[in-house]
């Protein structure tokens, strides 16, 4: 009986059973991410309550981020559930495909769309500050559309070719290793350096953007430097969000490492673990949660959803105009 993966399951000396450990590894694994997609299904069904949020393209991009986030979320979930779990050999065969499918998915989405939304919603708010008199004309609803399915298109061709390459040369076991080492022979070089690019890209725009934000701020009016001044503390979480992407991409460099190292297999497995939800599950839970809290609008109406609070009224003070 093996895994999704095709590798024998293990576990610490310190838990009588392999039972007991799955137990303990699915709590730790699991739990952060059910509680983080509830909170991500709340914020977007939030954001598709309210004309204000369907019309407006910063909350657009918003809620394309979130569901990029919330997507890395659930296939991760099921990969680890899938990890964790036995079939036999024929089973494996089939598992093993949609394992692939979901681990693609985490990739796509870390590597490529999460990024690029970030580029956009920091150019949202350059747009916005810099040429406020013509925001509406330049980054209005159809164009920020366009941009989104722009990002999604993108990710569904770089998604099919690693599945093309790997369903071409995997090999006869047919575990989810199997396809991941198939897909990484043909495009490994091609994907490191296309991720490097996109991530060096979008690293200059917002660097450059969050420079130009600060010099308007300062020859800007009392009333504008206000606006300016909360724009580019957005456009630094931008940054911040784009850094814990990259610590997403770490965890993958060191756990091959780790597998590399000839070191005990118990402990190797411990130290994934602990890298997974450290490096990949809390940045990419609290990322989104923080940026959306910090929006006073959408706070207020976030809190009525997420608490069930169906008779509760909106002030004008929580709104933020």
């Amino acid at each position: 009986m093996s895994n999704a993966t095709g590798f024998p399951a293990r576990f610490p000396a310190v838990f009588s059973s392999l039972e007991d450990w799955l137990i303990v590894k699915a709590f730790f694994c699991t739990a952060p991410c059910a509680f983080f997609l509830y909170v991500n299904l709340v914020m977007l069904y939030t954001l598709r309550s309210k004309e204000i949020f369907t019309e407006t393209p910063r909350y657009i991009l918003f809620s394309h981020l979130l569901v990029s986030d919330s997507l890395q979320l659930w296939c991760t979930l099921v990969y680890y559930i899938l990890y964790n779990e036995k079939f036999d050999q024929e089973t494996l065969k089939i598992i093993g495909v949609y394992c692939f499918l979901n681990y693609l998915v985490c990739r796509i989405t870390n590597n490529y769309l999460t990024p690029l939304y970030l580029g956009l919603m920091s150019l949202e708010r350059y747009i916005a500050i810099c040429f406020p008199l013509r925001h509406c004309e330049i980054a209005n609803k159809s164009r920020t559309m366009l941009a989104i399915l722009s990002v999604w298109v993108l990710g569904l061709i770089l998604w099919t070719a690693d599945l093309a390459a790997a369903m071409v040369l995997r090999g006869k076991e047919g575990g989810c290793t199997d396809y991941i080492i198939a897909q990484m022979v043909v495009t490994y070089q091609v994907n490191t350096a296309f991720t490097g690019l996109v991530f060096s890209a979008v690293s200059v725009v917002i660097v450059c953007i969050y420079i130009a934000i600060m010099m308007t701020a300062k020859s800007s009016s009392t009333a504008d430097k206000s606006k300016a001044s909360k724009a580019h503390k957005t456009v630094l979480l931008h940054m911040v969000q784009l850094c814990l992407c990259l610590l997403s991409l770490l965890f993958g460099v060191v756990r091959r490492e780790l597998a590399l190292s000839g070191l005990d297999p118990v402990l190797v497995n411990e130290v994934t673990i602990f890298m997974f939800l450290m490096l990949n599950i809390l940045p990419r839970c609290l990322s989104p949660l923080v940026y959306g809290l910090r929006d006073k609008t959408f706070k207020a109406y976030f809190k009525i959803h997420f608490f069930f609070c169906i008779k509760s009224k909106i002030q004008p003070s929580d709104l933020e105009i």
